[in-house]
């Protein structure tokens, strides 16, 4: 089966101008792309919280939690927890693209370091505090890396992992960790995302890199907010430079059925923020204050 990369590029061009003639709402729904609560605490700025929550956004995403999922799950945490440090990993160590997903294993290695460190220095300096670990997308992997580079010492101090759209069953069979809490989002049924999901057994696979990029059309028709709006419009334009990087990756997924499902993106995976499941995450979390 041979693709065409260049119809990648076609596909989004059409997609961007769809995004671009949509009406944008000016409101900022849920807040900053930017979360920095344990740094505060550890440069002396705020005192030790009850719980510290530390998230990895997904691929294309901005800041250091991004607008799609982040924003909406650390307002969701605030309305229930009020003693609380949100943490984003840092872009400058986290890069969040698409080389990172294809060609690190499902997930960005010194996102994953970055990750592991600010826990380790966190729960030194606040041992009190209970601390849960997250991500959405790549960023569900990353946070699932970084648990397996934590020390014994410091992973005891995790008490869970709460992800959105986790794409790790794709990239390794490891369990999470003993001892750690699991809750997991994901679409199932009608409004299937692939990435998490077990596809049914009449699942139709693409035949064309149109017929995986072809479901990004309808993103922007899904946003809330002004930010969103932005993102949408963003990822469809700087999607074909990113898949052009990461050229070699993606083609080997392409030639291999069972890693194609890891290219199988779909609206829906931009949706649990804006469909009430970071709600759901965040009563987990809640539950598991100490």
């Amino acid at each position: 089966m041979k693709y065409s990369i260049s119809a990648t590029l076609l596909t989004f061009a059409a997609s961007a101008l769809l995004s671009s003639a949509l009406p944008v709402q000016e409101k900022r729904l849920f807040g900053s792309d930017t979360a920095d609560g344990m740094s505060d605490v550890l440069l002396g700025d705020e005192n030790c919280k009850d719980m510290a929550v530390i998230f990895a956004r997904g691929t294309f995403d901005s800041g250091n939690i991004g607008v799609w999922v982040g924003p909406q799950f650390k307002a969701a945490l605030e309305s229930r927890i009020p003693s609380l440090a949100f943490q984003g990993v840092e872009a400058a160590d986290y890069p969040a693209t698409l080389g990172t997903y294809l060609g690190e294993d499902g997930g960005s290695d010194t996102g994953a370091a970055s990750l592991a460190a600010m826990v380790a220095d966190y729960v030194n300096f606040c041992p009190k505090s209970t601390v849960v670990v997250s991500g959405w997308s790549q960023g569900a992997r990353v946070a699932h890396k970084a648990l397996a580079l934590m020390t014994p010492k410091v992973r005891a101090k995790v008490a869970g992992l709460a992800v959105f759209g986790d794409p790790h069953a794709l990239f390794s069979s490891d369990p999470v960790p003993k001892g750690i809490a699991f809750h997991s989002e994901c679409f199932t049924g009608s409004l299937l995302d692939p990435l998490c999901s077990k596809l049914p057994g009449d699942f139709k696979f693409p035949t064309s890199i149109a017929d995986i990029t072809g479901p990004f059309s309808a993103l922007p028709g899904l946003v809330s907010g002004a930010e969103e709006a932005k993102a949408a419009a963003s990822l469809v334009l700087r999607f074909p430079g990113q898949l052009l990087s990461a050229r070699k990756a993606f083609t080997d997924a392409l030639t291999d059925t069972s890693k194609m499902q890891r290219l199988l993106l779909s609206p829906q995976h931009f949706m649990y923020g804006n469909k009430g499941l970071t709600g759901k995450a965040a009563d987990f979390v809640a539950g598991l204050k100490k």
